[in-house]
């Protein structure tokens, strides 16, 4: 007769643990060193294209964030247009977007789209 209980026993184990040291680490993203100001919500711009970013919240031009890099602002609670334009090249994004109190928004901008006049951008909460 054969045993298969004891390795899959032990595969189920390993993922149990797994799983929880992931919810016991929260959602806290370690790449962004800089947290909301109290009351305040902050919105985090990661350029991961090849090009520099130009950034306008409601219509208004804020720092553009450089190739590679990533830039704060710090924003009262509340929804914002965005608008994001590449210095060198026709792409560009434009959207709503919530702002959290106590809370980062970021924002991953990457330019993978099919389409080359459009970036690729990824938003979630941390």
């Amino acid at each position: 007769m054969k045993k298969t209980g004891g390795r899959g026993w032990m595969a189920a184990g390993l993922l149990g643990v797994l799983l929880a040291a992931g919810l016991a680490g929260g959602c806290d993203d370690d790449n962004y060193s800089r947290d909301p100001a109290e009351g305040m919500g902050l919105l985090v711009v990661d350029n991961f294209t090849g090009t520099r970013l130009r950034v306008y919240l409601d219509g208004e031009r804020v720092e553009n964030v450089s190739s590679g890099e990533h830039r704060y602002y710090d924003l009262e609670p509340g929804i914002y247009r965005i608008a994001l334009d590449g210095s060198d090249t026709d792409r560009s994004w434009a959207g709503d977007v919530d702002i959290l109190e106590g809370r980062r928004t970021v924002m991953e901008v990457r330019s993978w789209s099919s389409d080359y006049r459009e970036y690729d951008v990824r938003i979630y909460f941390d």
